[in-house]
């Protein structure tokens, strides 16, 4: 067994014993790869474990394996987006995960012929400087990506910054999941919470979470 078919199991019993502390869930999360930096063995290898969600940062690396890979896989972007990276990014994924402004929204739908699955970045911590969107403006946002024909709204994601306990995360998570809960009783539809990483995808998970995203815990650690 390879090391990574051996974290994988791992996780698989993380995400049960995370799920039967949850007495809501009812669906087993999906597991993204987070691949960046990772090479194509390693892919093929997680791969080969049965996943078939990866995730990338890096727009021109993430190319490179998406055009040397032959498998059927869905591919999920989860870095920060330049106006000059949409058309890219529209052909070479299936999911965004790190909408923050209704512009980049629009020049993606622009270049799509069928709808992106996309989630809306929201900020968790008001001293958190990655671009994310405040919940006072989520409504908003949400309802002018919504008219977008080949765009499908299906989420939220959030991020807690490395400083913060894992102890203290649930507070945060639950602003994620009541902003989400908040919006379908307006009318979204919402089916997804992108919440959770490798050091903190079982606290998420016993929140609702239904997608994580996890690197270091299935690749292990990244080398210098």
């Amino acid at each position: 067994m390879s090391n990574i078919e051996e974290n994988y199991q791992n996780i698989l019993s993380v995400v049960q014993r995370s799920q039967n502390e949850n007495k809501n869930s009812k669906e087993t999360p999906r597991i993204i790869a987070v691949s960046k930096t990772r090479t194509l063995s390693e892919i093929n290898k997680a791969y080969d474990c049965g996943l078939r969600d990866f995730g990338e940062n890096y727009l021109q690396e993430a190319i490179k394996k998406i055009d040397s890979l032959q498998h059927s896989v869905d591919w999920h972007f989860v870095g920060s987006i330049q106006s000059n990276k949409t058309k890219q990014i529209a052909h070479y994924f299936q999911w965004v995960h790190t909408i923050t402004r209704f512009k980049i929204a629009k020049m993606i739908n622009s270049y799509r012929d069928d709808p992106m699955n996309v989630c809306i970045q929201i900020k968790l911590q008001d001293n958190d400087p990655r671009e994310s969107v405040l919940i006072s403006d989520l409504q908003n946002l949400a309802r002018q990506i919504s008219e977008l024909d080949n765009i499908k709204l299906r989420g939220l994601m959030g991020i807690t910054t490395p400083d913060i306990p894992k102890t203290k995360r649930p507070k945060y998570f639950k602003k994620l999941t009541q902003a989400f809960d908040n919006l379908n009783k307006q009318g979204f539809g919402l089916d997804t919470i992108s919440m959770g990483m490798s050091d903190d995808y079982d606290l998420a998970i016993q929140n609702r979470s239904n997608m994580i995203r996890i690197g270091t815990a299935l690749f292990g650690e990244r080398s210098i």
